[in-house]
């Protein structure tokens, strides 16, 4: 390459960094707080747990339900044309719901749900399509540095936004959350606007893939995800490790609100540390250079997601100060967010490098709910659990069940590893 265009390309580069992380912050902190003073609202209108768990519930499972309908568009379109569409249709709903606001009545919750639930598809959309189209976005380089980056903007954002929310609900109208998350979606649009989608290289399209049916499309999605065994594996995986998380999502506030009775500011130190974890895991993801072993590094912190669980069962034996036990929690919590960016950022490199662009949208929306498909289930099984059995044997049974399947991914990584280099060379 040209030493010119070599250096272009990193300036570019790094433009397209600031600007995609600047538009990741904005956006994920205005959900964040959005959705917060959503749920506070819902509360407070209905005062029902259930409507509470139905509008946290419906925006993931419209997702899942849309999942073919988001690969193929993310697969078939245009990056920049289907981002800022997405953008644009999330703040026209918004201006309605505004504007309807006053008139609802009793139709509110109704209303809510909608919105909810068409804000959520949009985000799946959005977030699938801008995954697919990263490796266009900016060169191989950089594309690490660039997800590592994102993943602590998204993390301090979604820390900050329930803060602020909270602070801010008791004094300000609910509307105007809703015309700060319409203006923050503008400024997004107006970021990406501004963005080069084709900076690497040219789109390549297939020839006559628009014409494919979208179950034709998913399909061929599916038939490449075979024939990837290490993708496959690392789906396989993420499913079961979702399961397991329960024993996190679950078992840990229980744990510690109604086994250990700690106070909430304790809990939500807890809470706090594990989104740190994951800024801090970012910022030490964008220095280190993972290239040469991806998979072997996805492997190994499989293996240290599940290592500091065992510390959880020490507050449960022996009697210590709450503030101790708040530590070990915390602790736990943060090397696991730390541990987990090592899981997601390599992996998704990976794939943004070894895809070709017309699967991308498919296989990240195959990814995306293959790896969540367990995880309802799991919070389920896991609530019986601690409800009825003891909270060490589970402890220690998830402990093992982690060390398991990190093992299994080891020895499976290896041998596909080898498969993947016969198929790519």
């Amino acid at each position: 390459m040209d030493p010119d265009q070599a250096l272009y390309l990193k300036r570019a580069s790094q433009r397209q960094i600031k600007k995609a992380v600047t538009s990741d912050f904005i956006g994920s902190f205005s959900s964040s707080l959005f959705n917060f003073a959503i749920s506070l609202y819902i509360l407070k209108l209905t005062g029902s747990a259930m409507n509470f768990g139905t509008t946290l519930l419906i925006g993931p499972l419209i997702g899942i339900v849309f999942s073919p309908f988001i690969g193929y568009l993310a697969d078939h379109y245009d990056h920049k044309r289907v981002m800022v569409s997405t953008q644009i249709g999330c703040v026209l709903l918004l201006i309605v719901y505004s504007l309807l606001f006053p008139l609802l009545g009793n139709w509110h919750y109704l209303m809510v749900l909608i919105m909810v639930a068409t804000l959520g598809l949009n985000a799946r959309l959005f977030s699938v399509t801008y995954m697919s189209a990263i490796s266009r976005l900016v060169e191989k380089a950089f594309i690490q540095q660039l997800n590592a980056l994102e993943q602590s903007a998204n993390s301090l954002a979604q820390i900050l936004g329930p803060i602020a929310a909270g602070v801010v609900f008791a004094f300000v109208p609910f509307r105007s959350f809703i015309y700060f998350e319409i203006v923050a979606e503008l400024v997004v649009v107006l970021i990406v606007l501004t963005m080069n989608f084709q900076l690497v290289e040219p789109p390549v399209m297939q020839q006559g893939s628009k014409s494919e049916s979208m179950w034709a499309s998913m399909r061929q999605g599916l038939v490449y995800v075979k024939k990837r065994p290490l993708i496959l594996m690392m789906i396989l995986v993420a499913s079961v490790l979702n399961f397991l998380c329960g024993v996190f999502n679950v078992g840990f506030p229980y744990l510690i609100v109604q086994v250990l009775h700690m106070q909430n500011i304790q809990y939500s130190l807890t809470e706090a540390l594990f989104s740190l974890g994951m800024v801090a895991g970012g910022l030490l993801a964008a220095k280190l250079t993972v290239d040469s072993n991806p998979i072997g590094m996805v492997s190994k912190s499989l293996f240290f997601e599940g290592l500091p669980l065992i510390f959880a069962i020490i507050p449960l034996l022996f009697t210590l100060n709450s503030w101790v036990s708040t530590f070990i929690f915390g602790s736990i919590n943060f090397v696991l967010a730390l541990v987990l960016v090592f899981v997601n950022v390599p992996l998704t490199t990976y794939m943004q490098k070894t895809i070709p662009m017309h699967y991308q949208g498919r296989v990240f929306t195959i990814l995306m709910v293959g790896a969540t498909s367990l995880q309802p289930l799991g919070m389920f099984v896991y609530g019986v659990l601690f409800q009825y059995t003891s909270a060490i044997g589970i402890i220690i049974g998830s402990f093992i069940g982690m060390l398991a399947v990190s093992f299994c991914a080891w020895t499976v990584s290896r041998r596909g590893a080898f498969q993947e280099e016969k198929l790519q060379g």
